[in-house]
């Protein structure tokens, strides 16, 4: 009875881990769109190869960590741009102060990026910047369309790039490489990014 029951045992084991080893990897989570990015140039620039800045939990109160060059990561897949280095994403404004998610947790904290980054609101950011849809979205996100909720013009892939024109509340008005102009949902009804920048 004992060997019949370490051989269920063992045989549920198998197939479950079996079947873990053959499941498709989740999708990752997208960012919250905040109010904009904080830019930092390349790792090429000499001033910011040994960046560092200070997190804070409230503005140049109760110091929580260290941001680094190294620790500047983790959004490559939204903005993949090598000539420079991976923006954070910035939730709030005080002054100079820049409250940003820092890690792929979502994790906040406040910096003061100095000379060492800039704040460049969304329109601005991506005004200048390749952009694409991020993978693993739902079917209806990739219509473009020929304006907000209007008649479908394409349907895109995330590897479909464009230019984006202006921004208008969810929506984004974008030129595709086909040279059609239309509409896309930039954030969703969560306030999650759905699109990204540089060429998949």
């Amino acid at each position: 009875m004992y060997c019949h029951r370490l051989l269920i045992v063992l045989l549920l084991f198998v197939l479950v881990m079996n079947g873990s080893v053959f499941a498709a990897p989740l999708p990752r989570m997208r960012p919250y769109t905040g109010i904009g990015v904080v830019v930092f140039p390349g790792s090429g620039d000499t001033k910011n190869q040994n960046l560092q800045l200070q997190l804070y939990e409230e503005p140049g109160l109760s110091r929580i960590g260290l941001l680094n060059s190294s620790s500047l990561s983790g959004n490559e897949w939204v903005f993949g741009q090598p000539e420079m280095a991976a923006p954070l994403i910035v939730s709030a404004r005080k002054g100079v102060w820049l409250r940003v998610f820092f890690d792929d947790a979502g994790r906040e904290a406040w910096i003061n990026p100095e000379n060492k980054g800039q704040f460049q609101s969304w329109e601005q950011f991506l005004r200048f910047n390749t952009g694409r849809m991020l993978p693993a979205l739902k079917s209806q996100h990739y219509q473009l369309l020929q304006n907000p909720g209007g008649k479908l013009l394409a349907t895109l892939t995330p590897k479909h790039v464009f230019k984006v024109l202006k921004l208008e509340s969810s929506w984004g008005m974008v030129l595709t490489e086909q040279g059609q102009i239309g509409w896309v949902l930039w954030s969703d009804g969560d306030g999650r990014l759905m699109v990204g920048t540089g060429k998949k």
